[in-house]
């Protein structure tokens, strides 16, 4: 094998030419690939005694990765899931490497054949159908920041979107007219369509209104005070700010930790207790398999909301 092969060209095409232009990752994958390989080259450095531009190829073994996996465990007290998150980014690049380069085939292999740890299956916290209607009540109307949150947690909470797929929205990705619904630009570059039920559609029109933002304006969606584009922080600062508000009136709350994750969750768990077919929830969350919308199953269900049925009813019927 050409152990003398310096490291440094195959990283560069794993990152410029095979993540970016051949497969059009999305920015926020090959920033934590890229975070993971650094992270992975620094220990690979000091374990060899060299620096990191004198890395070779060779240098980089299946005994070396089994040691950087223990040392994030027990040395950066990582999580077992972020220990298999750097495992995946290191199994990717070599996977690439063995493709460019057939010569490292063999030690590719055996950096494959490295496993991922087990680890134990949380549960989904989701939020009953009260706690979701005392945020809600809980929200100033009279003021432009209150219908601005009221619009936005209206909207999360109908989806059920990722985070990064709200702030993304732009106006025009909402059809204000019948049938109402919003196209979403998710994982993958999929893009999928979810209905909205009328009382959505209402607050996102005061919304924009107010802002005085034409309804097929490429303009976001959601801003902060600033008038830039809500970021994923704002988010969930906007979240943790209102729950935090509703939680003085409404005791369960107090102990939770909410995020915009809990409510895509809140949103499956909601259509999955109203009857809603599981490949319709897959759908609508843009679930690649059908096994991760199974996991919502498994929760047991005490009760379905009677409102929530009539809600997510009226939501086909636009």
């Amino acid at each position: 094998m050409p152990k003398t092969i310096n490291i440094a060209s195959p990283v560069h095409g794993f990152f410029e030419q095979h993540m970016v232009s051949q497969r059009g990752l999305s920015s926020h994958t090959v920033l934590a690939y890229r975070d993971s390989m650094k992270l992975f080259l620094h220990f690979a450095a000091q374990h060899c005694g060299k620096s990191c531009t004198d890395l070779m190829v060779g240098d980089l073994t299946a005994n070396l990765v089994r040691d950087f996996l223990h040392h994030l465990e027990c040395d950066r007290n990582n999580s077992v899931r972020t220990r298999n998150c750097r495992l995946a980014a290191i199994h990717a690049f070599f996977r690439y490497l063995a493709v460019r380069d057939p010569r490292f085939l063999a030690p590719c292999q055996a950096i494959l054949a490295v496993p991922f740890k087990r680890q134990a299956q949380s549960v989904f916290e989701y939020l009953e159908e009260e706690e979701v209607l005392h945020v809600f009540r809980n929200i100033d109307l009279q003021t432009p920041q209150g219908r601005r949150d009221d619009a936005l947690l209206r909207l999360l909470y109908s989806t059920g979107m990722r985070a990064q797929e709200l702030v993304d929205l732009d106006v025009h990705h909402v059809r204000f007219s019948r049938p109402h619904y919003v196209r979403i630009h998710g994982k993958g570059h999929k893009e999928r369509t979810c209905p909205l039920w009328l009382e959505t559609v209402n607050a996102l029109k005061a919304y924009i209104e107010e802002r005085s933002v034409q309804f097929t304006a490429t303009e976001p969606l959601f801003v902060n005070a600033k008038g830039q584009r809500l970021s994923r922080f704002g988010l969930r600062y906007i979240i943790g700010h209102r729950v935090s508000k509703a939680a003085r009136t409404c005791a369960s709350l107090l102990t939770r930790k909410i995020t915009p994750h809990t409510f895509r969750h809140t949103t499956a768990m909601h259509l999955l207790q109203s009857g809603v077919d599981l490949n319709m929830i897959r759908s609508w969350l843009g679930h690649a398999s059908i096994e991760t919308t199974h996991g919502y199953v498994e929760i047991n269900l005490e009760y379905c909301c009677p409102s929530v049925n009539r809600i997510i009813l009226a939501a086909y019927q636009y």
